[in-house]
């Protein structure tokens, strides 16, 4: 009987163990930022935007 309960406690650690590490590995992809990215290609959009603008007034 002390045997399974201490296969039980081993097995409940390594449960607990392994939702911490899956928890804590979501969480860091969750805080990345990517907004630089998006920046740069609404800025580029803009520009482009107005150029085409531009032109078709001068035309």
């Amino acid at each position: 009987m002390k045997n399974l309960r201490k296969i039980i406690a081993f097995f409940t650690i390594i449960f607990i163990a392994g939702i911490y590490l899956a928890v804590r590995t979501v969480n860091t992809s969750l805080q990345q930022k990517e907004t630089p990215k998006e920046t740069v290609e609404i800025q580029k959009d803009t520009t482009y935007l107005l150029k085409s603008e531009k032109k078709i007034k001068t035309v």
